[in-house]
């Protein structure tokens, strides 16, 4: 069984964008990535075995081990009466720079990430068709614009099992430096 661990790395300091605004398009280079809806299996953080990823990186757009000190901008547990429960990374005591925020509209309707809205420090519950918006934490990862810069994603929860504590997740990460298009291709903005 996994416990929660809080001895993981903790994430560096956010730092300073320069030269580029998150919502200023002139200034972002022409996107490399395509964006793409896939699915992913996370595992409760606690009654899982350590091996099973609980976190999601959000800058590369995958699952990740909470245990080995790579960085995750949020985490997934069940809790005593199985209500999933969606952490993001400052809520587990890391810097609280990733932030989630519940969407009122559907999963396709999410054309464009919002700039603010996002908790970074708190739980927040959802169930088997709660979208919700991520902000990644700061990252120079494929970003050449010398900067460092959040990338924006958006979920649906598809399903919860609760025997194998899994939660499958629809998403779509675009992971072009400081753009904020949630739709599949190449983004806009």
């Amino acid at each position: 069984m996994r416990a929660i661990s809080l001895r993981h790395r903790r994430f560096s300091p956010l730092l300073v964008v320069a030269a580029v605004a998150c919502g200023d398009d002139a200034q972002l280079p022409p996107p490399q990535f395509e964006n793409v809806v896939d699915t992913a299996v996370l595992y409760a953080l606690t009654g899982t075995p350590i091996a099973t990823p609980s976190g999601f990186d959000g800058v590369q757009g995958v699952t990740v081990r909470t245990d080995l000190n790579r960085p995750f901008d949020f985490a997934v547990d069940l809790d005593g009466a199985n209500v999933l429960q969606l952490l993001p990374a400052g809520a587990l005591g890391y810097a609280a720079e990733a932030g989630l925020l519940i969407a009122t509209e559907s999963f396709d309707g999410i054309t464009t990430a919002p700039l603010d809205g996002y908790v970074p420090d708190s739980v927040r519950a959802a169930d088997v068709g709660t979208v919700f918006v991520l902000r990644s934490r700061a990252s120079s990862e494929l970003c050449g614009l010398g900067g460092v810069l959040p990338r924006y994603s958006k979920f649906r929860v598809v399903a919860i099992d609760l025997p194998q504590r899994a939660i499958t997740l629809e998403f779509l990460v675009d992971r072009n430096c400081g753009y904020r298009g949630l739709e599949p291709g190449l983004p806009a903005d």
